[in-house]
């Protein structure tokens, strides 16, 4: 991008100068943040051009590690400058899983003179209602097992606990909020005065937040607390792994008060991103307090700096500070968390009191490795969990007593099969020995248990042997919304609907910002019959994430099962939209609605499966095709596919008892027969 062309664009009332870092509207500035800005300069320097995400990510964060949902927050803080929607798209297309293009009408000018106008008009024909799905960059992999094995990603259509990552598009509020140049109107005096007392109040009230002394909320239980990421002064310096081991510190630290309610590794893993608000990560996770932390390396020295916010004020109510040499990493997490952590309990109350980290391992690069992996498998794509089966490797050849490295190895493999990498025929067999060996040197091991009870439900169909797996896990770990989701499965998969509600509520407590936990619990509340609960639980997601593909999946289905048709119809198309299928296939899916409705939707969509499905090869795909043929009353057709599903052990013929589409072949002597041999 060139700050220094010396040209200035103008488009509707809008007013660009890149090189003076100023947007105006009418004459008036509207505020961007840095990267906003950055952004919009590109995409407006290249009007009519589609510009990629990767392009963006390239040009606005350069090496900072950032995730693909740092560009969604970007344009829709654009978008909201703008006054406009991804809806209306006046100025702003969006390309689904590609990235942007500029199509509003621009003027471009050196500052005096106009030059030249461009208008785009039409739209890109992959364009679905403005959305975008955002997807994970990631890179290639060597583990070879795993790369043979893997598919197409759009080819696994079949949803599990573990199958989407859960990144999506947000809409911040950060510390350098939008503000738009306001509208100017004519007010009579019997509106102006009673406005003049409220700003008078406000105003008030504003002096005596700023003024008064920082005193915590007075809370009727234990604070809840989120210990966010570490982020560095400067972005060239980040090391991911250092961040998170010290943030895990700091949070094992801080929970040793009995005042104190902290927020779990895994529920703050997402707010990496350099730009993500602190008060606005807060109200995600539903905490009363933040702490926000970055450092600074510089003569093999580091500091770090915290702010305890409080999310309901949005001010920082304490700022602590620690400084340490930064050449082992053992003791920098030592330090940071006992001299930060003990500053946090003297903030409330608490005594002081020294931690020591319980890292299971004296090998600092193995404990960077695992960190970083587990980082990787919390994002629940394919490439990810490869990239975390090398760490992970590495890890356990510098320290092969290392039992937690072993087990989420043995988690790594089964979750790669989960997001349709391979057949669990295949990469459950290689976990469980890898996960033996977790448990062989560490016998206490919550997260061995977890991927035990995982293997046991998903793979051996032995629910018996997974609820005591995963209640273990849970005794020892009761916070592990993991465990818990994974429990409530079995509970649904075992016609235990009412327990599955139940559990998936505390792993929704436990990590309020995931939005599969939200997405489940609206197909387990319509498996215990309460419908309308589960349709609306549903819908709550589509509005959180327009882009969750697996909420409209969900939908269609539930529809089907009630006998809406209709609205089954559209929740279908509107999954396709979001699984990014070209505009041609959705426009020929209508016509067919058109002249043969729903079932010919059906029909149209099995055959459309077939031509993608290999017979006698390994594909996800298989469970879907038994599901549509057995709507569409194919019996003959539904057990071939069910016969290749169990040949290869596939994830979803552990939903037997209670996959609401296969209702057409439970009368069937082949299906009682399937049930006995699964041990379903």
């Amino acid at each position: 991008m060139s700050r220094q062309n010396g040209h200035v664009y103008e488009f509707g009332d809008f007013r660009l100068n890149p090189t003076e870092n100023l947007l105006l509207r009418d004459g008036e500035p509207v505020l961007l943040k840095p990267k906003v800005f950055q952004t919009l300069v590109i995409l407006v320097e290249h009007h009519g051009r589609l510009v990629e995400k990767s392009e963006l990510l390239e040009k606005v964060w350069e090496d900072a590690f950032v995730e693909e949902a740092a560009v969604s927050r970007c344009i829709w803080a654009i978008r909201n400058a703008l006054g406009e929607d991804s809806k209306t798209s006046k100025y702003i297309q969006t390309v689904p899983k590609r990235g942007y293009r500029f199509v509003g009408a621009v003027t471009t000018s050196n500052g005096g003179e106009r030059s030249e106008v461009v208008k785009v008009n039409g739209s890109d024909p992959q364009t679905t209602n403005g959305h975008v799905i955002p997807i994970t960059r990631s890179g290639s992999y060597s583990a070879s097992a795993l790369a043979l094995a893997a598919e197409p990603l759009r080819d696994s259509v079949l949803p599990f606990p573990s199958q989407l990552d859960a990144n999506g598009t947000e809409q911040p509020k950060g510390f350098h909020p939008v503000l738009v140049a306001p509208v100017r109107r004519a007010y009579s005096p019997f509106v102006v005065a009673p406005l003049i007392g409220l700003v008078a109040i406000v105003a008030a009230v504003g002096i005596y937040l700023l003024y008064s002394p920082n005193q915590p909320v007075e809370l009727s239980g234990p604070a809840k607390i989120a210990v966010l990421p570490l982020k560095p002064v400067n972005a060239d310096q980040r090391e991911s792994a250092m961040e998170f081991a010290i943030a895990e510190s700091l949070i094992l630290k801080i929970s040793e008060a009995k005042s104190l309610d902290v927020k779990r590794l895994y529920a703050v893993r997402k707010f990496v991103d350099l730009d993500k608000d602190p008060i606005e990560a807060g109200r995600e996770l539903a905490v009363d307090y933040v702490l926000a932390s970055n450092y600074q390396i510089a003569d093999s020295r580091i500091r770090v700096t915290s702010h305890l916010m409080n999310v309901r004020t949005g001010q920082a109510e304490k700022t602590f500070k620690t400084e340490t040499d930064s050449g082992d990493l053992f003791k920098v997490q030592d330090t940071v968390s006992n001299e930060i952590g003990n500053s946090v309990f003297a903030a409330f109350g608490s005594p002081a009191g020294s931690y020591t980290a319980r890292r299971g391992t004296k090998n600092e690069e193995a404990y960077g490795l695992y960190h970083e992996a587990v980082y990787l498998v919390d994002k629940l794509t394919r490439d990810d969990s490869s990239r975390a089966v090398e760490l992970l490797d590495r890890a356990t050849q510098l320290d092969p007593n290392f039992a937690a490295a072993w087990a989420f190895k043995a988690q790594a493999y089964c979750q790669f099969a989960h997001v349709g990498g391979g057949a669990p025929s295949e990469f459950f067999t290689v976990a469980e020995p890898t996960l033996e060996k977790a448990l062989a040197l560490d016998p206490n091991n919550s997260a061995a248990y977890m991927v035990r009870g995982t293997i046991n439900s998903d793979y051996h169909w032995n629910f018996p042997e997974a609820y005591k797996d995963l209640k273990r896990s849970i005794e020892l770990d009761p916070t592990s919304s993991h465990t818990r989701r994974i429990l409530a499965w079995v509970y649904y998969r075992d016609e235990r609907f009412e327990e599955a509600v139940e559990e998936q509520k505390i792993a929704i407590d436990l990590n309020p910002t995931n939005i599969m936990d939200k997405w489940v619990m609206g197909d387990f509340l319509f498996a215990a019959g309460r419908v309308d609960e589960g349709l609306a639980q549903l819908q709550r997601v589509t509005e959180i994430d327009p882009d969750f593909r697996f909420a409209y999946y969900s939908l269609w289905r539930s529809y089907n099962a009630r006998g809406d048709t209709a609205k089954a119809y559209e929740y279908f198309i509107k999954n396709k939209q979001a699984g990014r299928e070209p505009q041609a296939e959705i426009d020929r899916l209508r016509g067919i609605y058109e002249t043969s409705g729903w079932a010919g939707i059906i029909r149209a969509e099995l055959d459309l499966m077939r031509s993608r499905d290999q017979k006698g090869k390994y594909s996800t795909r298989k469970v879907y095709m038994v599901e549509l043929a057995a709507q569409l009353g194919d019996k003959d057709a539904a057990f071939g596919y069910l016969e290749e599903a169990y040949q290869f052990r596939l994830i979803g013929l552990s939903h037997l008892k209670v996959d609401p589409l296969l209702a057409p072949l439970r009368n069937d002597a082949r299906y009682t027969d399937l049930l006995a041999r699964t041990g379903l």
